[in-house]
């Protein structure tokens, strides 16, 4: 409980107000405010002291509608809206941009969206709207009106407006794709999209939808596609080729200066000479589809620095299914030691095998016998060629005794294939240390996959959709709240020099609160009551990323038309 505490400092008494907190396990004063001098407390008394104080978090909301506002979000979709339908005083643009800046704060589903987050947040202040009718109902309608015909074209109209105003370099374009499991019943006929695959995240029991994104070297999405979850990587990467290069001919005029970056999953003889023919590009091929190469390379290997890391590589100019390639063959230590890791807990396991076996053989069998012939094909069954040596001896009638062990000859001769990766390019120009560097890049998308099925910010899930429609139409406020947070990502590296992830970024932002006092009536007032705005008290490094990012100058109205349509 805070208390009125009296200090005599030079003769003169002030006054505080504390509070007895413990410090280091003991009970001590702590000061809240300094009120002052007994006059000066009296003063303040006679002008009237708050009477009511609220607190939101501002700083994350207020950033994003900043930048939607920018990018021109809400025109941009609706001009594609038909109905024009407004639904509790929204537009469909609002109600979607709304839905994005949900999946930033806090993912949850429709139904939490205001209960679970947006009641503890300035957005009501920032819009001038009442936001406790926005339910799953509304949302669901406002989805239903968007037509996904438009998805395309409202993406595309963002970017344009986003390269012209953030700058955004398309030199570099990175491509990948991953599925997301879902809870939609295996009986349910009306969705299409949900199908049982090959699941990343080891959920093959139930079904999934397939997502295809395309980003920029600041992890900026570019394009994306929501795809059935039951098609191959190299189908969806050829379905949707001719609608990747239409989408940057248009943004850019030009594919020349464009080099797509993707991995050896995407690839076929047909579409790498598709892509050849239209834009630079630089791939991968499995090793052990071209052993004679990786076998010429590891005669040829050169040491190279790249980045401080001294690889070994070879790089040669060839021909590989009829077309004319650069390939560079080096060793990735990171692979290798995987690899070698995996392979050695698949000894581990047939090893475990083998002693059940092992135990089981070195008793007679009471009915049927056992032959020689009939473990050894058992034996064989359960073991790689060459790598595992065994022997089997006759103990007594039909039972045996069985030694294994690994071959360190074949050990180290598997090892010394390791780690070895295959790039291939019709960038000719291109220094080695350019294409590696190129292909690293894949790495950035394969962190945006992770921060989209991270729990906590951003997360595609949990999605409660189970029509086609609304499904894709969750996939775009996904991917378009991915946007206005990696903007804001690249604005705070340049304005502010920040240095962490976004997902830290967007938990300093959130820690930016705005408070409301909502004073006791002055004489000269007549009666009413005033309410001001400020925001609290922040440690350093938030107080520097709050200006720097224009927080500070309190902007308590946006001018996103949220209930016109322009």
């Amino acid at each position: 409980m805070a208390t009125l505490q009296k200090r005599k400092s030079r003769g003169h008494n002030y006054w505080s107000i504390v509070e007895s907190r413990r410090v280091n396990g003991k009970p001590r004063p702590v000061i809240l405010e300094y009120l002052g001098s007994a006059a000066t407390l009296l003063e303040r008394l006679k002008e009237g002291i708050p009477k009511k104080v609220h607190s939101y978090s501002h700083g994350l909301g207020a950033i994003m509608l900043d930048i939607a506002e920018e990018l021109q979000v809400v025109p941009s979709i609706n001009r594609q809206i038909k109905s024009k339908q407004l639904r509790n005083g929204f537009t469909v643009g609002g109600s979607l941009l709304l839905a994005a800046i949900g999946r930033v704060g806090k993912p949850t589903s429709k139904r939490g969206w205001y209960e679970g987050w947006a009641r503890y947040t300035s957005l009501s202040y920032l819009l001038r709207m009442s936001l406790n009718k926005l339910d799953s109902q509304h949302f669901w309608d406002q989805m239903e009106a968007f037509p996904l015909a438009a998805i395309h074209q409202v993406e595309e109209d963002i970017l344009k407006v986003l390269i012209e105003k953030e700058g955004i370099t398309l030199d570099t374009l990175l491509y990948d794709t991953s599925n997301f499991f879902t809870y939609i019943d295996s009986n349910n006929q009306r969705c299409s999209l949900a199908q049982r695959g090959r699941n990343k995240q080891k959920r093959m029991d139930l079904r999934q939808f397939g997502l295809l994104l395309l980003v920029s070297r600041d992890q900026i999405p570019l394009f994306h596609q929501v795809y059935q979850g039951n098609l191959s990587d190299k189908g969806v990467f050829k379905d949707n080729l001719q609608k990747i290069l239409a989408r940057f001919k248009s943004i850019a005029g030009s594919l020349e200066n464009i080099t797509l970056i993707f991995d050896q999953g995407n690839n076929s003889k047909e579409i790498l000479k598709d892509v050849d023919k239209n834009i630079h590009f630089i791939g991968a091929l499995s090793p052990y589809q071209h052993k004679d190469l990786i076998k010429e390379a590891n005669n040829n290997l050169n040491i190279i620095s790249v980045n401080d890391y001294e690889l070994e590589c070879y790089r040669l100019r060839t021909r590989i299914w009829e077309l004319d390639l650069t390939c560079v063959v080096y060793i990735s230590e990171k692979l290798r030691k995987g690899q070698i890791k995996g392979l050695k807990q698949d000894i581990k396991k047939i090893f475990a095998k083998l002693r059940k076996l092992k135990e089981k053989i070195q008793q007679p069998t009471k009915g049927k016998k056992r032959t020689k012939d009939e473990i050894e094909e058992k034996i064989k069954s359960l073991i790689p060629e060459n790598l595992i040596g065994w022997k089997l001896e006759p103990l007594k009638e039909d039972a045996f005794d069985l030694d294994f062990w690994v071959d360190k000859k074949e050990f180290d001769l598997l090892n010394h294939k390791f780690g070895r990766r295959i790039l291939i390019t019709n960038q000719h120009d291109w220094s080695t240390k350019e294409i590696i560097l190129a292909y690293w890049g894949q790495s950035k998308i394969e962190s945006v996959f992770k921060r989209i099925k991270n729990p906590f910010h951003l997360a595609l899930r949990p999605q409660y959709h189970w029509t086609d429609q609304k499904i894709e139409v969750h996939g775009f406020i996904c991917l378009l709240a991915l946007l206005l947070v990696m903007v804001a990502s690249k604005r705070a590296r340049e304005k502010v020099g920040f240095t962490g992830t976004p997902d830290v970024l967007l938990e300093k932002l959130s820690a930016i609160r705005l408070t409301t006092f909502i004073e006791n009536p002055l004489q000269k007032t007549k009666g009413r009551y005033k309410t001001v705005y400020r925001l609290e008290e922040m440690d350093p490094d938030i107080q520097a990323l709050a200006e720097g990012m224009g927080l500070s100058e309190l902007k308590l109205k946006t001018k996103i038309p949220f209930s016109v349509y322009n």
